[in-house]
């Protein structure tokens, strides 16, 4: 039976009253026979956190102040405003395909256009979500509720 292990990392950032934070956790399964090695077990449960610490810092990686637009100006009632190309996506990871399922999934369980939902909230196409568009929608999608009548919106 393998030995199933799970690092966490978190990081919070704070600028002019407003924080953003980015968490990730990482399971991996091990050989149980590590548990008679501790030091090679924590080895392996540092080489862990060192591939969460790596995943995280490409996370928080932003663009400098100036290029960053503001999360108010980035939002006309309520809504992300749509991109103009600039700067959004440009080197940023595309969006997963569990992140892409799990899209699917909630918006068949939500009756919506997950299409539509991409734009409208997004505002850019379903196919070319970044990975933190694709999260950002999948939280709007969550705190959706399911209607029957609801059909695209």
């Amino acid at each position: 039976m393998p030995l199933s292990i799970n690092v966490g990392l978190s990081r919070k950032a704070s600028k002019d009253f407003q924080s953003t934070g980015v968490s990730i956790n990482v399971t991996a399964e091990l050989d149980q026979s590590l548990l008679a090695r501790p030091d090679e077990l924590q080895q392996q449960i540092g080489d862990l956190y060192a591939q969460a610490q790596h995943a995280l810092d490409q996370q928080t990686q932003v663009p400098e102040p100036e290029q960053r637009p503001t999360q108010a100006a980035a939002r006309t009632n309520g809504r992300p405003a749509r991109s103009n190309g600039n700067g959004n996506g440009r080197n940023a990871s595309p969006a997963t395909d569990s992140q892409k399922r799990a899209i699917a999934a909630i918006a068949r369980r939500m009756n919506v256009d997950p299409a539509l939902e991409a734009r409208d909230i997004i505002g850019e196409e379903l196919d070319d979500l970044t990975l933190r568009q694709a999260s950002e929608l999948i939280d709007h999608l969550k705190g959706l509720q399911p209607a029957n009548g609801r059909n695209g919106r």
